[in-house]
């Protein structure tokens, strides 16, 4: 009956409304913010200057991001494929609070690494207790304290 396509007309057109805003909302959603690049649902940046570990880590924080930890060997090439030959990048991987007990900045221990030839060897009087990824993809321990570039992630 014509009244009952009267009132449902209305409220369909606004469904209709509705599922649009929502699908603009979740394109915004879904894009990281301009300096960041995406893969998968995670957004990642890539930074051009140098910090501490620790100063690195509270850059991220400030971002609502964190140090990259790594999950997969695919997200561990996109990293590596971002990163210029003889450049290195801090991961959020350490073993600050136990030596030889890596542990990423989000509690997950280490289930599976990518460390190159001889690492993690711990050298020098104070030790190297944070992790960094080369250009080929491999981990290295290095000083805390030096400035490297670094690698922020969060969900998109």
């Amino acid at each position: 009956p014509a009244e009952q396509r009267d009132v449902l007309e209305p409220v369909q057109r606004q469904l209709a409304e509705v599922k649009q805003a929502q699908n603009r909302a979740s394109g915004l959603l879904d894009t990281c913010p301009a300096g960041w690049e995406q893969f998968a649902k995670t957004c990642y940046f890539f930074s051009s200057t140098t910090k501490t570990w620790t100063a690195a880590k509270d850059f991220c924080a400030n971002y609502n991001a964190h140090l990259a930890v790594v999950n997969s060997e695919q997200e561990n090439k996109f990293l590596a494929n971002h990163i210029m030959d003889n450049r290195v990048f801090w991961l959020g991987l350490t073993d600050m609070h136990r030596e030889g007990s890596w542990q990423w900045v989000d509690s997950r221990s280490l289930s599976f690494s990518f460390w190159n030839a001889g690492e993690p060897n711990n050298v020098g009087q104070h030790g190297e207790d944070c992790a960094t990824i080369y250009a080929n993809g491999r981990w290295n321990d290095a000083i805390c304290s030096n400035p490297e570039r670094w690698i922020c992630e969060r969900s998109c």
